[in-house]
């Protein structure tokens, strides 16, 4: 099992760095569960041999669990070299599908480590540090991210491609975070609407979700980076074009690819 885990990783981590685009993986080394799935993420991030910085939850809407055929959420390590500040611009061999999503992401300032006992939501908010507007870039290292299912996806780090974040919002704990309106704009045109409503009808149960998640796994840490989920969709930007997501009074962020 650690073998084979091993050899798909190998393959998604050579896809990373060459920004090639696998068909699939070998149908011998293909995840048939989220265990395995999450197994080959651990050797891929180990492969690659760099600090990850934060963690990405996906399908925490219902729109994003249709498109990716699942009932439940799932999570993907942000790497170091994939976390941005707001106004990156991102081209090259590496940004191909150019998928973009409007989250909100939470600084930790404390640990929420391994333990049996399942963490409540007034302990995982103790714990957050600080809250951010997003976006997250969908980046899978497959020519057809769609055809490969759940479990593939969830092995290459949840399709990650980057993170890039907005300056930290003041006093955000004062804010209902449900009530908060994300509009995504792709060079000034509107494609997509929401509120934090539409992440696990609240951007921290998402956040209490990975904490039970990571509980056997490792935990999470102070200083990490939790994206927690698309509230406006999922888009596909073209190279050359410009994207904002704007998070009203929580500020905006933005990300420009370049040009073909």
């Amino acid at each position: 099992m650690v073998r084979k885990s091993s050899r798909a990783a190998a393959l998604l981590a050579k896809a990373w760095r060459t920004g090639a685009r696998l068909d699939a993986l070998p149908k011998n080394l293909r995840p048939r569960s989220a265990a395995a799935a999450y197994r080959i993420q651990d050797a891929f991030a180990r492969a690659l041999g760099e600090p990850a910085l934060g963690w990405k939850i996906g399908c925490t809407s219902a729109a994003a669990r249709r498109i990716l055929k699942t009932r439940a959420p799932m999570y993907g390590r942000v790497l170091a070299s994939r976390l941005f500040a707001s106004g990156v611009e991102l081209g090259g061999t590496h940004y191909k599908l150019r998928g973009v999503e409007g989250e909100f992401a939470f600084k930790l300032k404390r640990d929420l480590p391994p333990r049996r006992r399942p963490y409540a939501r007034p302990e995982v908010l103790a714990a957050i540090g600080g809250l951010h507007p997003a976006i997250e870039v969908i980046e899978p290292r497959y020519a057809d991210w769609l055809a490969v299912g759940i479990h593939s996806i969830i092995a290459d780090l949840g399709g990650n491609g980057a993170i890039v974040l907005g300056t930290a919002v003041p006093a955000w704990r004062r804010i209902d975070l449900r009530e908060a309106s994300v509009r995504m704009t792709l060079n000034g045109k509107i494609v997509g609407e929401g509120t934090g409503a539409d992440c696990m009808g609240d951007p921290v149960a998402a956040l209490v979700w990975l904490a039970n998640a990571l509980r056997n796994r490792g935990g999470l840490r102070a200083g990490e980076i939790v994206s927690t989920g698309t509230c406006c969709g999922f888009h596909r930007a073209a190279a050359g074009d410009r994207c904002i997501a704007d998070f009203g009074r929580l500020g905006r962020v933005l990300v420009r690819f370049a040009g073909a």
